[in-house]
């Protein structure tokens, strides 16, 4: 986690820092922080604002450090997924950190720290195959859409376990599945899970490196093999 230490190494006694966007499980580091800001509100990824004494809360103004781009193309030549524009981001050279959540919406939104808005504009110009235009958004461009970016579907797995589920969500193999939770691709609510044989709850977040995020929801029924019927919500 380089971008936290080099973020605590320079706060000392700074009036404000103002960390890259954090995951999850970074986010947690925080939490016991005082005198801190999570911004923006409501989405995975965040930035934190930490101040000192002499900051004025009402100075803060979100718009300072995150800028919305908003990507349209013409889907007759091909869909976009969260993974195809993350991707084409960082083939522009921009780190993950500097990236926040993307919305796949009729219109792609996409939070950037603000440094970083024109250098897209200017320079973004296919996601994939596909042809894009780019410009500059604002939070009221996505008051009024879905921003949780799931669709709903249904499993069919022998067990609860973390591999199980894996193997599903993923389409390989169980023991292939161990394998990519050991070398750390799998976050649970948050949180690096590297044990195969956790059980899975009902509401857990499951994150899945280049997979995206999966969430039980309810179990339907079972099949006459006894294995489990899910609903699920999966990112697209």
């Amino acid at each position: 986690m380089s971008n936290i230490d080099d973020f605590l190494k320079n706060i000392n006694n700074k009036r404000i820092s103002v960390s890259k966007f954090l995951s999850e499980e970074e986010q947690v580091l925080f939490k016991k922080t005082k005198n801190k800001i999570f911004f923006p509100e409501n989405f995975e990824r965040k930035r934190v604002l930490i101040y000192n004494e002499n900051y004025d809360l009402d100075d803060f103004n979100i718009n300072d450090y995150v800028s919305i781009i908003k990507i349209n193309y013409n889907k007759k030549f091909g869909d976009i997924t969260h993974r195809d524009v993350l991707g084409s981001l960082i083939g522009l050279g921009i780190k993950r950190e500097c990236i926040g959540d993307i919305i796949i919406d009729d219109i792609i939104y996409v939070f950037i720290i603000k440094e970083m808005e024109m250098y897209i504009v200017d320079n973004l110009v296919t996601i994939g195959k596909v042809y894009v235009s780019v410009d500059i958004g604002c939070f009221d461009d996505i008051k009024d859409i879905n921003i949780n970016n799931y669709i709903e579907d249904r499993f069919i797995v022998s067990s609860y376990r973390l591999d199980s589920i894996i193997s599903e969500r993923c389409n390989m193999s169980r023991e292939k599945s161990k394998q990519y939770i050991n070398l750390k691709n799998v976050k649970i609510n948050g949180i690096v899970n590297t044990n195969p044989d956790y059980i899975v709850k009902i509401d857990d977040l499951i994150s899945i490196h280049r997979f995206g995020r999966l969430i039980i929801k309810e179990e339907l029924n079972k099949t006459k093999k006894d294995k489990y019927v899910l609903r699920v919500l999966k990112t697209k």
